[in-house]
């Protein structure tokens, strides 16, 4: 989530709010516009790393400028230019906030397509990002991948804006020196996935690349070819006064 993204949001909020008091509006003026109390304001956000995080503020959300952009329908990082940003001002708050042992990695999509394939999916690009941060030394022990899939929209899905504001990856404070932050279960929520670390990623790799050799058991069995065996020829008597030997009863 970034400024920008987030001005475009109360930009939409207040767009969608003003067609709807238009429509319901009978004489076609609008209705004055009530100035909103102090409380009722909404605040920017703290940007990192503008303004420092502390546990004691009891805020879970980590809100760094900018955006992770992914391949469409893939969990491949586009690493460049505004994504790189984002990735980089993470590992240095991760770096620089030891007291945080655990940390979320979430990931959201829009409404497009299935909803269980956009869970996984989700998942897999969070995970990707805790093994960018693997890749650069953080301990995969310290984070956490989830995903929400479309469950958990920023804005409307109807309008394209709605749905780039959706598509998004989020970053959350899950423990604090070992323990539970603001008391939430850290793996409660989403479809978590099990971040390996950097030996077990790269034996799983080497694997990949060994070729599969087809095992073919053996028989006790010997094939005896096109042998011929001799089968002994019986006499058969044609005298019909020859009596048949008798059988035991």
């Amino acid at each position: 989530m970034n400024r920008t993204s987030l001005g475009r949001s109360v930009a939409l909020a207040a767009t969608l709010g003003a067609f709807a008091a238009l429509v319901g509006c009978s004489d076609n003026r609008l209705p004055p516009v009530p100035v909103p109390k102090a409380e009722q304001k909404s605040q920017l956000p703290r940007w990192y790393p503008e303004k420092a995080w502390t546990a004691k503020e009891g805020q879970s959300q980590i809100y760094i400028e900018g955006k992770i952009v992914f391949q469409t329908g893939s969990a491949t990082i586009h690493k460049f230019g505004e994504t790189e940003k984002v990735l980089k001002t993470l590992l240095a708050f991760i770096n620089e906030h030891p007291e945080v042992t655990r940390l979320r990695i979430e990931g959201h999509t829009d409404d497009a397509g299935a909803e269980d394939k956009n869970q996984d999916l989700s998942a897999r690009r969070a995970l990707s990002v805790c093994n960018w941060l693997v890749d650069n030394g953080v301990s995969h022990l310290r984070l956490l991948a989830v995903g929400f899939g479309e469950t958990k929209p920023l804005a409307p899905n109807e309008l394209e804006m709605g749905r780039a504001e959706n598509r998004r990856t989020e970053f959350h404070v899950a423990e604090v020196d070992g323990k539970a932050f603001l008391g939430k279960d850290p793996t409660a929520g989403g479809m978590v996935l099990d971040v390996p670390s950097l030996e077990e990623r790269k034996a799983e790799e080497e694997a990949r690349k060994k070729p599969v050799i087809a095992v073919v058991p053996t028989l006790n069995f010997k094939p005896t070819g096109n042998e011929v065996k001799k089968v002994q020829d019986k006499q058969i008597s044609l005298d019909p006064t020859q009596k048949k030997p008798e059988q035991k009863k």
